[in-house]
């Protein structure tokens, strides 16, 4: 019999404190597992951890479905949309009802119903922002809307310092602004997989990859042209680009036109993802915009050669000449050229691949991601309970945390 999809209300309080976080997902992504991975750790130290998403005329809902096989108590929203007055309503009942002190919420539509939900409560909001996409015109409308919301928060985490810049540009108190990365753990039961068997690439082949969602911010239109003038050197590479998205059939007829057919496969979302990472010979991250990439840090745990685009927060995890290689957004001919020089000296590619493990294995594990959400929850639980919020300088980055770890690399 298939679990139900809320857990009930315990009696009895959280020894160290009730903290929720809200998300609406279609699926359990990067975002996802950077909570769920943190919540596990959370709960170890005393901490009850609660997930709640919406249920949006969805028959399963993943994130929720992932939260009850990591041992986690949820609950869903059950409104056709998360901005109907219905979902605000039933919200702000399932935080009384856990005793919520702390909603985190991650996107545009949790933080609007959340920033609602907890008005005049004593539940402290605390929203996160990983950055915008601006995929099509109405999702640049929400991000636009939630942009001026943010300014409403008392307190706003980002995952880079290159988004806090962001805000901050937007009209956000620099002061409210803190950072906290996203994490990563090695996996050594990880095997990876034989790439060039599993698409019936020739054994010379040198395995590029790709992974994200199939949508225009994440530039793989500029990394197939930049495959077209590989195509025109002497190099055995092949391409695979992992995810779904509305850009496939742009993607795959761009392919065709640049007769790479054969060196070039959109391989579809796949789960799990990192075993296809650990068996690529370079990682490649063509992004226009990003917060701070979960497929570079999964890339640098099991040690891949990575090549990426200078953009968001990427420079505060990959030092170019040192542990990678990083070229401006939108241009595929220094993207070529990266690349080219990836697969053409290994020695120097494993070289920087090494270091970029040891970086992501001393200051960017969920260990340190959990002991930073820690402090973050236990400053804004004692605010709470004193009558009033703590200066918002507290969320942010503190001495030997992480986030000044990481910024003395970039």
């Amino acid at each position: 019999m298939a679990a139900p999809l809320d857990h009930p209300a315990p009696a009895r309080p959280a020894r160290r404190g009730t903290v929720c976080h809200l998300i609406a997902s279609n699926f359990a992504g990067g975002p996802e597992k950077q909570i769920l991975a943190a919540s596990r750790l959370l709960v170890a130290e005393g901490w009850r951890v609660v997930i709640g998403s919406f249920r949006e005329n969805r028959p399963a809902v993943e994130v929720i479905a992932a939260a009850q096989a990591a041992g986690l108590p949820t609950f869903l929203i059950e409104t056709r949309s998360p901005f109907s007055p219905a979902a605000v309503t039933q919200l702000r009942r399932r935080l009384r009802d856990w005793g919520v002190e702390i909603l985190v919420t991650h996107g545009y539509k949790p933080n609007l119903t959340g920033y609602l939900a907890t008005r005049r409560t004593p539940v402290v909001p605390l929203p996160v922002v990983r950055g915008y996409t601006a995929e099509d015109r109405r999702v640049r409308l929400y991000e636009a809307i939630d942009r001026r919301l943010l300014r409403r928060f008392a307190h706003v985490l980002s995952v880079s310092q290159a988004t806090r810049r962001t805000l901050i540009a937007g009209g956000i108190a620099a002061e409210r602004i803190g950072v906290l990365y996203n994490a990563v753990d090695p996996d050594p039961a990880v095997t990876p997989v034989d790439v060039r068997r599993a698409f019936g690439w020739p054994p010379e082949a040198r395995v590029l990859l790709a992974a994200g969602r199939l949508s225009p911010e994440k530039g793989h239109r500029h990394l197939i042209a930049a495959g077209a003038r590989l195509a025109e050197q002497d190099l055995p590479w092949r391409l695979a680009i992992f995810g779904a998205g509305r850009q496939a059939e742009a993607l795959r007829k761009q392919i065709a036109r640049a007769g790479l057919d054969e060196r070039v496969i959109l391989a579809g979302f796949r789960r799990p993802i990192l075993p296809w990472i650990a068996g690529a010979d370079v990682v490649v991250n063509p992004s226009l915009s990003e917060g701070f990439p979960n497929v570079l840090l999964e890339a640098l745990s099991v040690g891949r050669p990575v090549v990426a685009t200078d953009v968001g927060g990427v420079a505060e995890l990959i030092t170019a000449g040192e542990s990678g290689w990083l070229v401006p957004p939108a241009d595929p001919a220094a993207l070529a050229r990266a690349i080219a020089v990836a697969l053409g000296e290994p020695e120097t590619a494993h070289r920087r691949a090494a270091r970029g493990q040891r970086l992501v294995a001393e200051r960017f594990s969920f260990a340190m991601q959990a002991r930073e959400w820690e402090r973050i929850f236990a400053t804004l639980t004692r605010a709470d309970a004193n009558g009033g919020l703590p200066d918002a300088g507290a969320v942010s980055p503190s001495r030997g945390s992480v986030n000044e770890q990481a910024e003395s690399v970039s």
